[in-house]
């Protein structure tokens, strides 16, 4: 479980005076998370879910606050923000902001079936294309300047000056060969499809969570962050068969454009590159990163178009 800051129940009752929503019962930490403190909160009205942002800065988290909102207007299965008693969806607690949000019903599974979340992520996709939400700018691009910035940042902790240079100038070359059309159609993507995002009942997505690393860029990095997480085992080659499955069922609910499919493979490398810049200070995650990049430029562009589409 992933609790940085711990509370107490003074702390809980203090922050609830500020919300109409009964006195603080119980409350617990979730046993998935990794960067920021979630805990359930039970009250005497209802179930919800406390999120301290650790590391974020008031204008990341009302990013979020904002997409919830809007997804939740459009019914879409995720917690919707709770106001507090002065209409605000943020507040401060030892001067780092925190949110509540309604509690989703729903279970975790290890073994999903990866057709429902592309579904899922269609489904987001066609509610949000072109909608660019307040404090876009706030979240990370997921893009060749991102990578390349977090890349010189991690080479810092390679002890070898030289191979941190090498791999920072063979990254660079990489990046350089990427063809990402400005034209390319935008919109609020989730850029997490791990398990634990999602919620499960009746043998569907009952709800979509944690849009911490959710951000307004090409459609198609969410697209193909799907492809690379659930088409793309470790240590092997692409599954191309699955990938397919996976836009098979994405397009139920939104058709990819035509630049689209002809830019997915850009796209593929561009979240592996994007992996690189977070951990190209780690010799394993580095060179089996690198031997995907490398299995990609085995490919024509339109080769790589014909075994998908």
């Amino acid at each position: 479980m992933a609790v940085k800051t711990t509370f107490s129940k003074e702390d809980f009752s203090k922050i609830l005076s500020n919300y109409d929503l009964g006195g603080i019962k119980k409350f617990r930490p979730f046993k998935l998370g990794a960067v920021q403190t979630n805990l359930l909160l039970e009250t005497e009205k209802h179930k919800f879910v406390f999120r301290y942002y650790e590391s974020r800065p008031e204008k990341y988290a009302l990013f979020e606050i904002n997409i919830l909102q809007y997804l939740a207007k459009h019914s879409y299965p995720c917690p919707a923000p709770i106001r507090n008693i002065r209409g605000d969806f943020i507040g401060k607690y030892k001067n780092k902001p925190f949110a509540l949000f309604e509690f989703m019903e729903g279970e975790h599974r290890n073994k999903v079936n990866p057709k429902l979340i592309a579904q899922a992520i269609g489904k987001l996709h066609k509610i949000t294309i072109g909608y660019k939400p307040k404090y876009f700018e706030a979240r990370d691009t997921y893009d060749p300047k991102s990578s390349l910035k977090a890349a010189i940042s991690n080479s810092k902790k390679i002890k070898s000056k030289s191979e941190a240079k090498k791999r920072l100038d063979w990254l660079k070359a990489e990046l350089e060969k990427l063809k990402l059309p400005k034209n390319l159609p935008k919109g609020v993507c989730h850029c997490d499809t791990h398990p634990s995002n999602f919620l499960y009942k009746n043998g569907k997505v009952s709800s979509v969570l944690d849009f911490d690393d959710a951000s307004y860029i090409y459609l198609l990095y969410d697209i193909a962050n799907m492809v690379y997480f659930w088409a793309w085992p470790h240590k092997k080659e692409i599954i191309f068969n699955q990938a397919k499955d996976l836009l098979k069922e994405y397009q139920k609910f939104r058709k990819l454009t035509e630049i689209e499919k002809n830019h997915l493979y850009d796209l593929l490398k561009m979240v592996i590159f994007m992996s690189i810049g977070w951990f190209i200070h780690n010799d394993d995650d580095f060179f089996w990163e690198k031997k995907k990049v490398e299995f990609l430029n085995s490919f024509e562009r339109k080769e790589f178009y014909n075994k998908l589409f």
